[in-house]
């Protein structure tokens, strides 16, 4: 018995791997980046709130920056509080090997809103970069340039 050419069969074959092809690349194509979680104190005491975001594909130190600025900015519920001070900015981030260098501005003196604890604030600022980046093994915070304990 002789197969003949089934155009109908070949032609839906056809049309179903361009309808996958096409998916794919639209799906891709239109990635809004990496997925992150941000740790921020609640105003409810003893709990921490957990945000997911999106933050654009980067390599290497821009990465860590770009999430560190967004750190900054503070939670988008209305129920947790900022890392730091309103108006704390990261002056220089950069990583060395396994070593994260932040440098911060002066605001993060400054307990205005509803900021936290400095030092409760420091410690979920370095949790929140260990949780994202596990090459980070140590960071250096300064304010100023001037070192913190």
């Amino acid at each position: 018995m002789e197969k003949k050419f089934d155009f109908a069969s070949f032609a839906l074959l056809a049309a179903l791997l361009a309808a996958f092809v096409f998916s794919a690349v639209t799906y891709f194509s239109n990635t809004p980046g990496k997925r992150y979680v941000f740790r921020f104190e609640s105003v409810d005491k003893g709990r921490t709130a957990i945000e997911s975001r999106f933050l654009p594909a980067k390599d290497g130190d821009e990465k860590i920056a770009l999430y560190v600025d967004d750190l900054l900015l503070g939670a988008k519920t209305e129920r947790s509080r900022p890392i730091f001070s309103p108006g704390t900015k990261a002056r220089l981030c950069f990583l060395r090997g396994k070593t994260l260098y932040v440098d911060l501005t002066s605001d993060l003196l400054y307990q205005d809103g509803n900021a936290g604890d400095i030092m409760e604030s420091i410690a979920l600022f370095k949790r929140n970069i260990f949780k994202n980046f596990s090459s980070v093994k140590e960071i250096e915070l300064t304010i100023e340039g001037k070192r913190i304990l």
